[in-house]
């Protein structure tokens, strides 16, 4: 079951991120294979693999048959990016807090000095 759902996901992965005229390449791709394989019994598929989709590509006059092979060149791809915006309007407001003022009253009066109010020496 796990293997089947990871197939499954796996699929759709290459095939929603895969242009489909690429996957249609595939069988060629397998009788250019075979043609290697006849002229060198001892390639396999990694080499093959390595020898046409990598920059040391050798002049071996198959360039035409080596161009149709799957993912050697990028074709029409149709791709529009859409953007979609949603105008969203802001109503956040700030709340209003009343400002009271009232004065401070000491029943003693008003304290002459504020710094050493609090600081007085000690009464026995």
């Amino acid at each position: 079951m796990r293997s089947a759902l990871a197939t499954i996901l796996a699929s759709l992965f290459l095939f929603s991120s895969t242009e489909l005229h690429q996957f249609v390449k595939l069988p060629e791709l397998m009788q250019h294979f075979q043609q290697h394989r006849k002229a060198d019994p001892a390639m396999d598929l990694f080499a093959f693999l390595q020898l046409h989709y990598t920059a040391n590509h050798p002049e071996d006059n198959d360039d035409d048959d080596d161009m149709e092979l799957p993912f050697k060149e990028l074709k029409a791809t149709g791709h529009v990016d859409t953007v979609i915006t949603m105008n969203k309007t802001d109503h956040r407001s700030c709340p209003e807090f009343p400002v009271i003022i009232e004065p401070i009253t000491h029943p003693e009066g008003m304290p002459r000095y504020r710094s050493n109010a609090v600081f007085h020496p000690p009464k026995a």
